[in-house]
């Protein structure tokens, strides 16, 4: 057993027993908070029950990871899991001591539930497509995993003011939403000086980085730091970063404890100032140190060998499996390969269909899959000549929906139905969403409307906190409760229209007032008709809200609708970040 693992246990040794210390009154609840939310463990609703979140790096999951996922998520999940914006996996339900054997069964097999949550590094998200589509600089996924590893035990983990998030992108599609994380990590490939100092080096991989963005109730696009920097470095990078939160992140007020905040306050030339200072030091002290240290997570990471490409290309199939091939799979940059995606109706995926996956990844793919950030699965190194049989194995376990990060596949935070913050049920709104975007024509006119329309985000949240990234959707949806003409408090949304990440990142402008739960739908519709209608050839939504403005764009979707707007000011995206 490697050290690694062992450190891990005994993190779930201690929080064996704070818990028996916390149900035997020798602690309070606010002394077992840290350790509970350090371990992975939200209090669920009235806090009788828990969600239990498991960090996975980078979205990846081995086959033999998704049968231990499929085992404790019928065990102590009830069957169900859920997979976040940032690529985790969440149960719900959970007693407290659930999580202790839970948290066993998995560290073995390399999944960890530490810093989850909590004042710590989150989990570190990569490009689902990394180092298989042709736009992607070099694969960053050895990077995540080698940050993963190297902030589990990091002497300011888990003792920072609040949560801290990296990612990686390999394009500048942005696939880990660089932008909206504390590091944003942008593959580049850079000159490097020689070693002696003669000139221009070799050509070398490397980061762009981008530092203090961040969501919540108060958005803040990331800014950039460096235009490059080697890969080699990027240990240093981040442990400068973490140490500049460290010290100067507030630590009185939650509401205030995030980097964006401390850029906010000390100006962006006063912040990149400390964090030069910061940075080279580290280099100063550490720098063999931390490459070696690198070297040997690089060394570590692996993934199994993919199957023959076979011969042939995409087989002929009905029109179901011609759409899917469509909408939901991408030729990868080695010939004959295909990555596929796997729906997930608003990120839910069953234990039993976990297992199925796990033998389908084996059978068609290079023995496992990755979460992506809108709550779907993958495959990747599939085949072209397996689809028409990976598409039937699919359907088979009702995973072979099409249509995959179009405007019908909704991505929503758990809401009211298992938040303590939530105010609205956002789940249950999205699923509205998608039915009636569903039904409201025939099959035939919803598939050619959702072909022109094309890639398209509908994000929804339960609160202003954007755990559903509402921020950054072409269409995004934030709970509120509002008071009608007849004094009664209803369930409503605010929107917001054209965000998005990638180099041209921005906050989603907001619609006028507030908009009734059960009218959403409705108007979701009417805006993408006005879309369709009224864009240029090639505009995205994006292009297209920028153009039209959102005052435009809203006044024609409530025309066509006859929706009521509540509340004169937009139901404002304020108040604090998740206290948790």
């Amino acid at each position: 057993m490697s050290s690694r693992i062992e450190r891990q246990l005994a993190a779930i040794d201690r929080l064996e027993e704070g818990i028996g210390k916390f149900k035997r009154g020798e602690i309070s609840p606010d002394q077992f908070r840290p350790l509970r939310l350090g371990m992975g463990l939200y209090a669920q609703l009235a806090h009788v029950k828990h969600m239990q979140r498991i960090k996975i790096a980078g979205g990846r999951i081995t086959a033999e990871q998704l049968d231990a996922l499929a085992e404790v998520t019928d065990r102590w999940g009830r069957g169900l899991a859920h997979v976040t914006t940032r690529q985790c996996i969440q149960l719900h339900h959970l007693e407290l001591e659930d999580s202790v054997e839970l948290q066993r069964v998995l560290v073995p097999l390399g999944i960890s539930c530490i810093g989850a949550c909590g004042d710590a590094v989150r989990n570190v998200t990569a490009s689902h497509l990394a180092g298989v589509v042709e736009e992607e600089v070099f694969d960053v996924s050895p990077y995540a995993h080698a940050l993963t590893q190297h902030f589990y035990f990091q002497e300011h983990n888990l003792r920072l003011p609040r949560k801290f998030k990296m990612g990686l992108s390999g394009s500048d599609k942005d696939h880990a939403q660089i932008m909206i994380n504390d590091i944003g990590l942008l593959a580049k490939m850079g000159q490097v000086e020689a070693a002696d100092g003669s000139g221009e080096g070799k050509e070398e991989p490397g980061f762009a980085v981008y530092v203090a963005g961040g969501l919540g109730s108060t958005p803040e696009i990331a800014h950039l730091w460096r235009e490059f920097i080697p890969a080699r470095d990027v240990l240093a990078v981040a442990e400068a970063m973490v140490a500049i939160f460290f010290r100067d992140g507030e630590r009185k007020n939650r509401k205030k404890a995030r980097l964006k905040f401390v850029i906010r306050k000390v100006g962006e030339a006063e912040f990149f100032r400390r964090l030069d200072e910061t940075f080279a030091k580290i280099q100063e002290e550490r720098e063999a140190q931390l490459h070696a240290q690198l070297d040997g997570y690089l060394a570590e990471y692996a993934e199994a060998a993919p199957l023959a490409p076979g011969e042939g290309g995409v087989p002929l199939g009905d029109a179901a499996f011609a759409r899917w091939v469509r909408t939901n799979t991408v030729p990868q940059q080695q010939p004959g390969y295909r990555v596929a995606t796997i729906k997930l109706p608003l990120g839910d995926i069953t234990g039993a269909q976990l297992r199925r996956l796990a033998t389908l990844s084996r059978e068609h793919g290079n023995g496992e899959v990755r979460a992506t950030n809108t709550q779907n699965l993958v495959m990747r190194w599939v085949p072209e000549s397996h689809l028409a049989q990976l598409h039937r194995e699919l359907g088979a376990l009702g995973l072979a929906e099409a249509d995959a990060d179009h405007i019908t596949d909704v991505v929503s935070c758990p809401g009211a139905d298992y938040c303590t913050l939530a105010v609205t049920k956002s789940m249950s709104v999205g699923a509205q969403v998608r039915d009636h975007l569903a039904r409201e024509s025939s099959r035939q006119e919803a598939d050619d409307k959702i072909r022109r329309i094309g890639a398209f985000t509908i994000k929804i949240s339960g609160c202003p906190n954007s755990c559903g990234q509402h921020h950054v959707a072409d269409i995004g949806m934030t709970g509120m409760v509002s008071k009608g003409p007849d004094g009664v408090e209803r369930p409503a949304y605010s929107f917001r229209l054209g965000g998005g990440c990638g180099p041209a990142a921005r906050i989603g402008d907001r619609m006028e007032g507030r908009i009734l739960e059960e009218d959403a739908p409705k108007l979701i519709a009417a805006i993408a008709e006005f879309y369709l209608d009224q864009r240029v050839e090639g505009e995205t939504f994006q292009e297209f809200v920028l153009r039209r403005g959102a005052k435009d764009i809203s006044r024609a979707g409530l025309a066509v609708t006859g929706n009521t707007v509540y509340g004169a000011d937009a139901g404002s995206d304020t108040g604090a970040d998740a206290a948790e």
